[in-house]
């Protein structure tokens, strides 16, 4: 693995600001083969080195890894997915204060569902209550004929689970993945004595203040560390299947290691085909169980707190780029057009091997 092109890539990103500090990690031929550490994970108010093993919020990659993941694991458990239609059914079967009709898991996993992108939850709905909210909320579209990336499907997906389970997401997904995998640094709500492992992300969450308008609100003063920065997440006590999981490049990296061995004792191969299938062929986005799929046939997913993940399971491999490019502020620019050239000019010719 050539480093020094790592390196480069990497140094140029803290030195446009894009972020103050990063942590990229390999997996190809079968080992983890790069992991390395780059600037600070924290510079306000004062500052602490990157390290290999910082631990990170994850934001919207708990979609996949643990939201998506554990709905397979369901489907997978029969007893407990007891209807025949299984994605299929009708999101009302299990929370029946969901009454909007014609949405079922797939579409919400697909994000085809007609569900906003994202709405304050913690300003709207606390009155009313989550589901009730989004069950009288008007759809942006006729149900499975757009892709929409909706936070607010995946927030109803984490209900789910806990629904049928009778058990917390975190809980569920300490149990059924992150155990059984050894990722030891994979949590929601971080205990104390690691939150000064955590990079540091938002001062204040200024970006969702903006996002409302500033409407009245017992907003968080100070950078955030170690609790989770989306605030509808924060609402919901840290654990929501939109966001709130943290991990670190390693965990990652044995995560997406299951998914490159065909699931191994987590999910079944059909399990692993299924997130691995573009669902919504001939609409505007594709999208499988969870995870955006590029033309090439790689996995990705990102997070808004700077975290993204790049799996081919073709070529068994995959890359963790993590940043903590929210920290001390939201607003700066750059990210996405970094991570599609770490991809294009990196990744696919040095890693997958991709002409």
């Amino acid at each position: 693995m050539n480093k020094q092109i790592i390196d480069q890539f990497i140094q140029d990103g803290i030195d446009r600001g894009i972020f103050p500090g990063a942590v990229v990690g390999i997996y190809k031929d079968d080992e983890t083969v790069f992991i390395e550490a780059y600037g600070n994970r924290l510079i306000v108010p004062y500052k602490l080195p990157m390290l290999k093993d910082t631990i990170f919020d994850l934001a919207s990659l708990t979609k996949p890894i643990a939201t998506a993941t554990s709905i397979m694991i369901l489907k997978e458990k029969n007893a407990l997915f007891s209807s025949k239609k299984g994605l299929n059914e009708n999101l009302s079967k299990y929370l029946p204060n969901f009454t909007k009709s014609g949405i079922n898991i797939f579409h919400l996993l697909t994000h085809t569902s007609g569900l906003s992108a994202w709405k304050p939850l913690y300003i709207d709905a606390k009155d009313t209550g989550i589901i009730d909210y989004l069950s009288n909320l008007p759809l942006e579209y006729e149900t499975g004929t757009k892709v929409l990336y909706s936070c607010l499907g995946y927030i109803l997906l984490g209900k789910m689970i806990e629904k049928i389970t009778g058990i917390s997401l975190d809980e569920f997904a300490k149990r059924e993945i992150f155990l059984p995998l050894g990722m030891k640094d994979t949590f929601f709500n971080p205990p104390e004595n690691r939150r000064n492992d955590c990079a540091g992300t938002e001062d204040s969450n200024s970006f969702e203040r903006r996002m409302t308008n500033y409407r009245d609100y017992k907003w968080r003063e100070g950078v955030v560390v170690g609790e989770v920065h989306d605030e509808n997440a924060h609402f919901l006590g840290g654990v929501s299947g939109n966001a709130g999981l943290f991990s670190t490049a390693s965990d990652l990296l044995r995560y997406s290691a299951m998914l490159i061995n065909g699931g191994e004792n987590i999910l079944s191969n059909e399990s692993v085909k299924a997130i691995a299938t573009n669902h919504t062929l001939g609409l505007n986005d594709s999208r499988s169980i969870g995870w955006l799929i590029y033309p090439d046939g790689t996995l990705y997913h990102s997070g808004f707190t700077g975290t993204a993940i790049w799996i081919n399971l073709e070529y068994r491999s995959s890359v963790v780029l993590l940043t903590n490019r929210v920290h001390p502020d939201a607003t700066k620019e750059g990210i996405i057009g970094f991570r599609q050239n770490f991809y294009s000019s990196f990744i696919k010719p040095f890693v997958f091997n991709l002409e």
